[in-house]
């Protein structure tokens, strides 16, 4: 006979799902709601955090239906493929799994950087959004799958995790 765990995983994977999310969406957040009466507020409370974590290069910036997006596509990549990992939530990775897709996701990036800042190449909108979603989101998938075992009893023993 196992014992349960207290029951917390479910709601904290479900918080941790719904914030990130967010987070995924949160790019396009100010520039629609500027357009939203009083809603500007929030808008403008979330655009001064991405005025304060990113550069905002109009040449390394994103644009959706004219409006250029309050971060750079870089950034943009990150925050979306959070979101998109919490979404979907595939492929579960295990530690190492994990380890190699971000490190190879770390490497890409370096490499996107490197070679855009030694000049070897223009600056690609489209592979500086790529390289941030591929580093960002298995960490997406991994946050709330991490969440929901929270609340899984340790001493519960093997059979109980089904290993």
């Amino acid at each position: 006979m196992t014992r349960r765990g207290s029951g917390l995983g479910r709601p904290l994977g479900a918080v941790a799902r719904v914030a990130l999310i967010l987070i995924g969406l949160s790019p396009f957040l100010p520039p629609l709601l500027s357009h939203l009466g009083a809603l500007h507020v929030i808008g403008d409370a979330i655009d001064g955090w991405f005025a304060f974590q990113c550069h905002r290069e109009p040449a390394r910036s994103l644009s959706i239906g004219g409006l250029m997006l309050p971060v750079c596509s870089r950034c943009f990549g990150i925050y979306a493929g959070l979101g998109l990992g919490a979404l979907v939530l595939r492929p579960r990775l295990r530690v190492w799994p994990l380890r190699i897709w971000v490190t190879f996701g770390v490497l890409l990036m370096l490499a996107d950087v490197f070679t855009e800042a030694l000049g070897w190449r223009p600056p690609l909108a489209w592979l500086r959004a790529a390289t941030g979603v591929l580093l960002a989101y298995p960490v997406g998938a991994t946050l709330v799958w991490a969440a929901r075992s929270l609340g899984e009893d340790e001493r519960a023993g093997p059979d109980a995790h089904g290993s």
